[in-house]
């Protein structure tokens, strides 16, 4: 859409007011709502956001440290539309939606993220590049004493529990299309009250926009229907872990480059070997939550090793046997953020291409002990992340200051607060 086309909108759709939004550094929708007329007032020059934002946890913490925040006088910066993400919203009358581009002063603000991954994009090589993205999620009910899982058990693809999510699926496609999310399935996955729902591939940007307003749909559909939509890694002890499987493909005119025979090319080898040399970084950036990390065990179909395979779901990267041939990062959770999900993977396999790399042998069978482990601590992801000189060039140094200064502020404020199960030592000490 253009300015104009906007405006034509405004008019014709009675849109009173204009949910203006962006992504935090985890992800989390954080937004302003303007008068319609304010916001096209204000369409050319932008609105103003206080930068602190772009580096707070997803529970609001300010850390220390970030570099957005005391260093830059806890200044403004500035939200700008982006024309083609205007959207009407389906939930709420006579409102409309748009994501921005946000910068600082003139310049691009490196902590936030949507715009990290245009940078990525434009530097990644000369391929039409496909992205597609699987989120799993939790549908919860309330009871008298908190939340339980919608279904009762390990019910993968049994038909009467996926139907227990009728309602909520009727609501997300009744607003999918208003939203450019198009669903195309929906299955109960294995763990008590989980589910996935696929949505159509896209480029890069499109598919992070559609994986950012698919989280928050489900989250109001499943209000809407008095439960708890949540893509925590593990809400429950015990519980089937959350994942965000990313999808990449990567063709040269009719040519898909990752594809050689039904194998994988020398690219495609040289995607996975950069995905694997990457994969500490990965695990910091696609577990942004302690909670994360409780998705690596071995034994389940939870990434656990520095591995790949043809069509192997023990795998970290995954080849599917389904066509067309593409390459699958399993690491991240559902709890990423889908634009540094996007961007990271893309820069660590791209380093691969360009560095010719090579990945090793497939993995056959359970990956857990043939395989070195993925990291499993936060705080050695996060120093792995730091000394990835790769991976700082490719987000940018002030990314990786504000993104590991949030995470050990929530790594902080987790290690003082005393557990549940830590109380079980008041009986026995």
């Amino acid at each position: 859409m253009t300015a104009d086309s906007i405006a034509r909108a405004v008019e014709e759709e009675n849109v009173e007011e204009v949910i203006v939004e962006f992504p935090d550094i985890d992800g989390v929708a954080r937004s302003k709502r303007v008068d319609a007329d304010y916001f096209l007032e204000k369409f050319e020059t932008g609105f103003s956001m206080n930068m602190l934002l772009l580096g707070v946890s997803s529970m609001t913490d300010v850390p220390e440290g970030t570099g957005l925040g005391e260093s830059l006088n806890f200044a403004d910066g500035t939200l700008s539309p982006v024309p083609e993400t205007f959207r009407i919203v389906p939930w709420r009358e006579r409102t409309a939606r748009v994501l921005c581009t946000y910068s600082f002063r003139g310049e691009t603000a490196g902590a936030y993220t949507r715009d990290l991954l245009a940078r990525i994009v434009d530097d990644a090589p000369d391929f039409d590049i496909g992205v597609g993205a699987e989120l799993e999620f939790h549908l919860l009910s309330e009871t008298d004493g908190g939340v339980e899982p919608l279904t009762d058990g390990s019910h993968e693809c049994v038909t009467r529990a996926t139907e227990a999510a009728d309602a909520v699926y009727d609501r997300l496609r009744s607003w999918s299309d208003a939203m450019d999310v198009p669903l195309q399935v929906l299955m109960h996955e294995y763990g008590a009250g989980q589910f996935e729902v696929l949505f159509e591939h896209g480029g890069p940007m499109r598919a992070a926009d559609r994986a950012f307003t698919f989280r928050e749909l489900v989250k109001r559909a499943a209000e809407a229907e008095d439960l708890t939509g949540t893509f925590m890694a593990v809400p429950f002890t015990g519980a089937s872990a959350n994942g965000f499987h990313l999808h990449v493909s990567a063709f040269d005119g009719e040519d898909n480059a990752f594809a050689d025979e039904g194998e994988l090319s020398g690219t495609g080898r040289a995607f996975v070997a950069g995905l694997l040399e990457h994969a500490d970084s990965l695990v910091a950036l696609g577990c942004p939550t302690i909670n994360s990390f409780k998705r690596f065990a071995p034994g389940s179909f939870s990434p656990y090793t520095r591995s790949w395979g043809y069509n192997n779901r023990t795998a970290a990267v995954r080849v599917p046997e389904s066509g067309p041939l593409r390459i699958e990062n399993r690491i991240p959770g559902a709890d990423a953020n889908p634009y540094l999900v996007v961007a990271a993977t893309l820069a660590a396999g791209f380093h691969g291409v360009r560095e010719n790399l090579e990945p090793g042998e497939p993995v056959d069978g359970d990956a857990a002990g043939q395989r070195p482990p993925l990291e499993d601590s936060p705080e050695v992801a996060l120093r792995a992340l730091e000394n990835d000189d790769v991976l700082t060039a490719a987000l940018g140094e002030e990314f990786v200051r504000a993104y590991t200064a949030v995470k050990r502020h929530e790594r902080r404020e987790f290690n003082d607060h005393v557990t549940d199960w830590e109380r079980r030592y008041l009986g026995i000490i």
